[in-house]
């Protein structure tokens, strides 16, 4: 999912890859194991399976500087079984982890097998999870490439009588665009096949079917041809690499149906009510239909094409690129239906007439059994008794305005996943023992280094997040690196084997530590001692740039289930800052899939009531300019609003959230349900004569 290029999120990220590539992009590889855990041999052999995964040629580019992370790394460092884990017994284990669960100093330790190891009501291990945390480093198709490698190298690793699922984003994006791409052709091939058999029981005719069918592949190869001149290599305005573009020709199929069976209709009426007789009896009913006709389903194609070119409003380019292709399709199935179809079939019927063939009259609603009578004492009912009528729709559309409001709002991942696949079974694995999975935030903040209040505030901020008490809830540990972290291992003395320790460096901060008020200029010597003492250290966490605010960086691992639960711990996170808002920014992967999945939302929602504006205009323009009755085009899209608020109480009713998806459908229902409003609309004006 792509962020609007001049969203804060996008901001931020193009800071963070611009002052620290190393942290941008970075986007986990999560490896659920079951089984015997703990014991050493599987132990061994998830280490090694980590192991073939870094040291793969496809992948090794994209490692981080410390790539391994989870429950066995844990492990390792407290048995220090550095070279393999054969040599370690499984009393040895179990004799660390007891250690581990009764040691106050060990606190981080078990935090982390806690949130590695989760365990049943009987303390026995449900899962281990193990991370790999490649980054883009420049190259986002390259990480990509690489994380599918690790899935193959997974699958085809022996780990013994272990139960292994691996999860990365690439690999839910590619097994969700193979879905995708079968379930739209499948999708076609079942739509096309209905038509079909629904053409062929309304008009009952194999020759309309063919017209019918023949117009719609034309329609698909224009749409299509418009897309191919708008891509790169001609006009440049479309990204042909769209997830909704497949979508387009199952729309199409739907819609210019419709137009081909209000023209085939009308031709059919004319013949039957002008007669047999006569010279040139299909061109005088093909001229009949056309001019009865074409006006209602042009307005309608106008109006269908604007409801869906709202999307240009969207700030996002599929979504607006979904909308022009859209357009463009609607309007061009007007063009065929109105004129290639009904040319094929005065042609087709001029012949029949020269052979002295009949010419088929049925009207199709007679060709539904049962459908006449039924319509003809529904518009009884309608006539006699519109009150009583339109008081249930009220109380209806009060009922499901109601049940609108409780509708929810939440992006479930699992929602767009093919269902039983390995994704989608490593998705609902980590839900269902790790709270959603493991991530990384990225927290950039924008300040001036060379200030003591900023040094102070990175230094309290620090202390929140490595804090078990006081971190917000869904940090699942403290910062993997920042720099304020780096300040204070330089700063203290540990007397621990390779700590780094500095007291040139110490002195230099001793003013301005905590609450001690120091001036502003003794920063820039610490800083600069700091950056020779450790200048990759340094450099991942630390830019002072001379044409804009200094920048600094916090990597924190973090555990959350769904973009709520990313939102509270953002909002937790600003809270804990205590510099100014805007001197901070929340970045990551889980951050990026909330954000996009609420700004698009918010973008289909807001496409939702333009679609409807859009459509009103149309009708109003319409109804009030060349008929001098504009309250039709306000009558005309009344039923559309009840339609969409009955749409959203019955998402409601069977559970469905109100998601970027089911916001798209609700405003596509405007776009084709308005089309049907104003045919009877138009007839309406007809009959009045």
């Amino acid at each position: 999912m792509r962020d609007p290029d001049d969203s804060e999120l996008a901001v931020a990220a193009a800071a963070i890859e611009e002052s620290f590539p190393a942290a941008a992009g970075v986007e986990l590889v999560q490896i659920v194991t079951r089984g015997d855990i703990l014991a050493p041999e599987p132990l061994q052999a998830i280490k090694d399976l980590q192991t073939a995964i870094i040291g793969d040629p496809e992948v090794a580019p994209f490692v981080s500087a410390d790539p391994l992370s989870g429950y066995v790394q844990i492990i390792e460092a407290l048995l220090a079984a550095d070279e393999d884990f054969t040599t370690v017994s499984r009393a040895d284990i179990g004799t660390g982890l007891d250690v581990v669960a009764r040691t106050p100093a060990l606190a981080e330790a078990k935090a982390g097998l806690d949130r590695f190891v989760p365990r049943d009501a009987a303390g026995d291990p449900l899962a281990g999870l193990s991370l790999i945390s490649p980054n883009e480093s420049g190259d986002p198709l390259g990480l990509e490439a690489a994380q599918l490698r690790a899935h193959e190298i997974a699958r085809s690793t022996d780990v013994g009588a272990l139960e292994v699922s691996v999860f990365s984003v690439a690999q839910a994006g590619a097994d969700s665009e193979e879905s995708r791409t079968s379930s739209t052709v499948l999708l076609m091939i079942l739509a096309m096949a209905v038509i079909m058999i629904l053409l062929a029981v309304f008009y009952r005719t194999g020759w309309d079917v063919i017209l019918a069918v023949n117009g719609l592949f034309i329609t698909i190869a224009w749409t299509f041809g418009a897309l191919a001149w708008l891509s790169p290599g001609g006009a440049g305005i479309i990204e042909p690499e769209n997830n909704l573009i497949p979508l387009v020709p199952v729309l199409l199929i739907g819609l210019c149906v419709d137009y081909a069976l209000q023209i085939t209709g009308r031709y059919r009426e004319d013949l039957r009510l002008g007669g047999a007789e006569g010279e040139d009896v299909p061109g005088r009913a093909v001229y009949a239909a056309v001019r009865l006709s074409a006006v209602p389903v042009l307005l309608a194609s106008i109006t269908t094409a604007a409801s869906f070119l709202t999307n240009l409003t969207s700030k996002f380019e599929p979504v607006a690129d979904f909308g022009i292709i859209t357009g463009i399709g609607v309007l061009s199935g007007w063009i065929v239906m109105t004129n290639y179809v009904p040319a094929c079939r005065v042609w087709l019927d001029r012949r029949n007439v020269a052979k002295g063939r009949p010419l088929a009259t049925r009207a199709i609603a007679e060709t539904i059994p049962g459908a006449g009578p039924l319509l003809s004492r529904t518009a009884a009912a309608i006539v006699r008794r519109p009150i009583p009528i339109l008081a249930g729709a009220v109380v209806i559309t009060i009922l499901a305005a109601v049940a609108a409001s409780g509708v929810n709002t939440s992006f479930d991942l699992k929602d767009f996943l093919p269902r039983g696949s390995e994704t989608a079974d490593s998705v609902e694995l980590l839900e269902e023992n790790f709270d959603g999975g493991a991530s990384t935030m990225t927290v950039l903040i924008e300040s001036d280094l060379n200030t003591v209040r900023t040094v102070r505030n990175l230094h309290d901020f620090q202390q929140v997040l490595a804090n078990p008490q006081t971190r917000p809830a869904g940090i699942a540990g403290p910062p993997i690196a920042s720099a304020a972290a780096l300040l204070e291992d330089w700063r203290t003395n540990s007397g621990q084997a390779g700590d780094n320790h500095d007291p040139e460096l110490v002195a230099a901060l001793e003013g301005s530590h905590l609450g001690i008020f120091a001036p502003d200029e003794d920063l820039a010597p610490a800083w600069a001692l700091l950056e020779r003492a450790d200048p990759a250290g340094f450099a991942s966490v630390v830019d002072f740039r001379a044409g804009g605010p200094d920048r600094a960086l916090f990597q924190i691992p973090v555990t959350i289930e769904g973009p709520e639960a990313t939102r509270r711990l953002t909002a937790d996170l600003e809270a804990a800052w205590g510099g100014d808002g805007d001197e901070m920014a929340v970045t990551g992967g889980d951050t990026l899939i909330s954000v996009v999945a609420e700004a698009l939302t918010d973008s289909q929602a807001l496409s939702v009531g333009l679609t409807t504006l859009a459509a009103l205009v149309v009708l109003l323009l319409y109804f009030g300019l060349g008929r001098r009755r504009p309250v039709l085009g306000l009558i005309s899209i009344v039923p559309i609003v009840v339609v969409v608020i009955w749409v959203l109480g019955a998402m409601w009713v069977f559970g469905i959230s109100y998601n970027m998806t089911t916001a798209l459908i609700t405003a596509l229902t405007i776009g084709i349900g308005v089309d049907y409003t104003i045919h009877l609309t138009h007839r309406f004006l007809e009959e009045e004569k």
